[in-house]
């Protein structure tokens, strides 16, 4: 018998590979948006990763949002070519970028069928540091919003706390009315699924497909390279 009676997941790169999407839908864009199509996409697309994870800091600690994030991520990296762009023209990149991304974001039935099962077991919910704009969306086209009603999706942005900030896994355990010891969750990023978390008293599955080296001295209750691993731990 399971000691949890709830499962906590991150979103991305935990219950689809939102990085890949990422990756098809900036490639598409810089190769055919009228701000990009001339400059070198692999010179552009890491100056997007390197100043994107550079500002990805001062998200978390709330100095940006995440219009502001993407503004200043594609300005920093069209700057980095001495061009400058204005923030309507960011905004249609975005726009741009957002169609093919979110169009890349295809259903899993292995996925599917697990959190199916789990959801007849558990109560099911979501903690993401990701864009409001975009999280349902996501969930829609994985073939998961009847799993995750929306009050059981916690957005970052709008909580006012990011992972691993304690009092992001305080309010969602408040709001569930569930203690932490009845919780586990399940995430791809060390510092925000696993070590933030169970600094917070929940239990923690690591989601590790690359094999990554532990950050911290945590313990996860496991470690798995596929979401389906989770199965044999609940």
């Amino acid at each position: 018998m399971s000691v949890f009676t709830t499962i906590l997941f991150d979103l991305d790169d935990t219950l689809f590979d939102f990085s890949a999407c990422w990756e098809k839908g900036m490639q598409h864009t810089v190769a055919t948006h009228p701000l990009t199509a001339d400059l070198d996409g692999a010179a552009l697309l890491a100056a997007l990763r390197r100043h994107g994870d550079d500002l990805w800091v001062d998200v978390i600690a709330k100095r940006y949002d995440f219009t502001q994030y993407r503004q200043l991520r594609l300005q920093r990296s069209m700057a980095d070519f001495n061009r400058q762009v204005s923030v309507e023209e960011v905004n249609g990149f975005q726009q741009a970028y957002a169609a093919v991304c979110m169009d890349a974001v295809t259903p899993d039935p292995a996925v599917q069928e697990l959190i199916a099962e789990l959801a007849s077991r558990y109560t099911l919910g979501i903690v993401t540091n990701g864009p409001v704009d975009m999280a349902f969306i996501k969930l829609s086209r994985l073939g998961l919003s009847d799993y995750f009603p929306k009050e059981r999706v916690f957005l970052s942005e709008l909580i006012g706390y990011h992972k691993p900030d304690p009092r992001i896994y305080a309010t969602v355990l408040e709001e569930l009315g569930v203690e932490a010891s009845q919780v586990l969750f399940v995430g791809d990023t060390w510092e925000a699924d696993v070590s933030g978390a169970m600094d917070a008293g929940l239990s923690a599955v690591w989601i590790n497909p690359k094999g990554k080296k532990p950050e911290t001295s945590h313990e996860p209750l496991a470690t798995i390279e596929r979401l389906e691993q989770l199965r044999a731990f609940v």
